[in-house]
């Protein structure tokens, strides 16, 4: 069976649509032997059984389809589970006069009589068809015909080239890679894993396994990241509006789309469109070499010849950041962390940095809730002053810088492949991108998890024991006092995270900080302090609580100052600090060790 040739005459038939019909048939039952009416296509949706076609035994199951010519003798039997297939019947002709290759070519190959039968590979789309062919077939309207005559069309685009795939050859459906198929051709359509499965005659449950087994994500979390990537392609290349990519990803909620694309980059839609058009092509287009399974062929890179390629692909890591993308094709084994808020993170997944950089000032190098648990590592001198001579040394994977280092970004990035992270985003949203280079996902998500259940315990008895009073947080430096406001990150996690209110003079929408003088200190007037200190600021801390000013403080009077470590309150900002910061809270107003 050649399909071309097929093609060729299916390309210049008139075509007439008799019948389109779904029918059910129990475990058991036979068919009466009947002769065919016109040319028909059988499509199994569900169940076994057995089918002679001019004596020639066909076995049904999901995904089967077969096709035979007018007059033939057909019936079903040995029903072995309850059946369901749809019938397509037609009519088809060379229209008069013809050519006499076309009649010569329809001779010896006969499209429309000839018998055979197949395992489809790709279900999903097969069915679409069907299931509108179906809805329509119903409609009294000559539009609803006229739209069956264009779905049979597709079907009949579909199977052939899926015949010319296989070649006849017989092969169970593939449902992980039918599934992505569909999903990449209608990702803009309402899609659940409830109707997903549906389509694909399957369990939600068993679409869910299969998937977790073959890509390690589920069919919804794939299809997101299709969508994502459609609506990356859109901010990159048009200036579409928000809401109109939004809908044109399959999301009618603008709002909601928003939130889950900056979940899933990093980065909200806006920033994404801003960092692409100011990024040079280099950065755009920086691809980390973690690809140990590519196979190189006369110079250039080849994917593995599976079939799921498409699907795989899909799967990759793609990380936006500041200075464009990074594509990780594996997990990277060796990371360098210019910021020490990384090797926070990172612990908090079970990993370990290969080196990192300490905190500018802080004499005691790293802090004892990190060093517990790390192995040996290299130090890569400061957050200000990054050694670049021992980086190179390292020979990192990867690496992972702030904006602190926007000034040496491209000398890093020869020494490895860089992603850049914005310092101050909200830790949570940092572990989830850490999350996916290290392959953590999960891990990510259950620490985020344990977190709000301790904060959401904590909120409401701290909310019955305060009683509303004030509570901030101050840091003496450089010969002034530092006022961290509401929109700090990590005065944050009090205000936001814990519920506890801050003093007039810490409100603020979009300085994170500000400085008070000394005698300016009575005016802020909390109930409630926490005093960063560190040891670069010692003195300065310790001078000022020898003052009269300070003395007369009233929070200091009812002994409500509490001294606590700025490096792990400001400079380790990640789930293990914030987490020990949370605690230090509980203790100091719940008792609680």
């Amino acid at each position: 069976m050649i399909v071309e040739n097929h093609l060729i005459l299916w390309n210049h038939a008139s075509l007439k649509i008799i019948n389109v019909q779904r029918t059910k048939q129990s475990i058991g039952e036979h068919s009466h032997i009947s002769a065919l009416s016109s040319s028909t296509i059988i499509y199994t949706i569900r169940g076994r059984a057995r089918l002679l076609l001019d004596g020639v035994e066909h076995y049904l199951e999901n995904g089967y389809v077969c096709h035979a010519g007018k007059g033939s003798v057909f019936k079903i039997m040995d029903i072995t589970e309850h059946l369901e297939y749809y019938v397509i019947q037609y009519k088809a002709s060379l229209p008069q006069p013809c050519i006499q290759d076309l009649l010569q070519l329809m001779a010896s190959t006969e499209p429309f009589e000839i018998q055979y039968g197949f395992v489809v590979h790709h279900a999903a789309p097969l069915l679409h068809s069907l299931s509108r062919m179906e809805q329509e077939w119903d409609q009294p309207e000559a539009m609803a015909k006229l739209q069956v005559k264009s779905l049979f069309y597709q079907f009949i685009c579909e199977l052939m080239g899926q015949l010319q795939h296989q070649r006849l050859e017989q092969a169970s459906p593939d449902l992980v890679l039918q599934a992505a198929r569909y999903m990449d051709e209608h990702y803009a359509e309402p899609i659940t894993a409830d109707s997903l499965a549906t389509l694909l005659n399957c369990s939600p449950r068993t679409m869910q396994r299969m998937f977790n087994k073959r890509l390690a994500l589920g069919p919804i979390d794939y299809l997101m990241q299709i969508r994502i990537d459609k609506a990356r392609e859109l901010l990159c290349r048009t200036n579409t509006g928000l809401k109109d990519i939004s809908e044109a990803v399959g999301y009618v909620d603008s709002y909601y789309f928003s939130r889950l694309f900056k979940r899933y980059t990093g980065v909200s839609p806006s920033m994404y469109r801003e960092t692409m058009t100011h990024s040079t092509g280099a950065e755009r287009a920086n691809i980390a070499a973690f690809a140990p399974n590519l196979e190189t062929v006369d110079s250039e890179q080849k994917m593995p010849s599976d079939k799921l390629d498409a699907v795989i692909r899909r799967s990759v890591r793609t990380i936006i950041h500041l200075k464009g993308e990074l594509l990780l094709q594996r997990q990277p084994e060796k990371i360098a962390v210019l910021d020490p808020q990384f090797m926070d993170h990172m612990l908090a997944l079970g990993e370990h940095p290969a080196g990192s950089v300490m905190v500018t000032g802080d004499l005691s190098g790293y802090p004892e809730f990190l060093i517990g648990n790390l192995r040996t590592f290299q130090p890569l001198g400061t957050l200000d002053e990054p050694d670049l001579e021992a980086l190179v040394a390292l020979a990192p994977d990867l690496i992972i810088c702030t904006e602190f280092q926007k000034n040496i970004y491209e000398s890093l990035s020869h020494i490895a492949p860089t992603i850049m992270l914005e310092r101050n985003r909200d830790w949570r949203e940092t572990l989830r991108i850490i999350g996916r280079i290290m392959g953590k996902k999960r891990e990510a998500e259950q620490v985020i998890q344990q977190y709000k259940h301790k904060i959401s315990v904590l909120k409401s008895a701290l909310a019955a024991k305060l009683h509303g009073q004030s509570v901030t947080m101050i840091r003496p430096q450089d010969n002034s006092i530092r006022l961290h406001t509401s929109v700090h990150r990590t005065a944050a996690i009090l205000y936001r995270d814990l519920g506890l209110y801050p003093p007039k003079l810490a409100v603020d929408r979009k300085r994170t900080s500000s400085l008070i003088t000394l005698e300016g200190l009575p005016e802020l007037d909390a109930d409630h302090y926490f005093l960063l200190t560190d040891n670069k600021c010692k003195a300065w801390s310790d001078e000022i609580q020898t003052t009269t000013t300070w003395k007369s403080l009233r929070a200091v009077q009812h002994h409500h100052i509490y001294h606590a470590k700025a490096s792990i309150w400001i400079a380790y900002y990640g789930p293990i600090a914030m987490n020990q910061v949370v605690d230090q809270v509980a203790e100091v107003f719940l008792d609680a060790k």
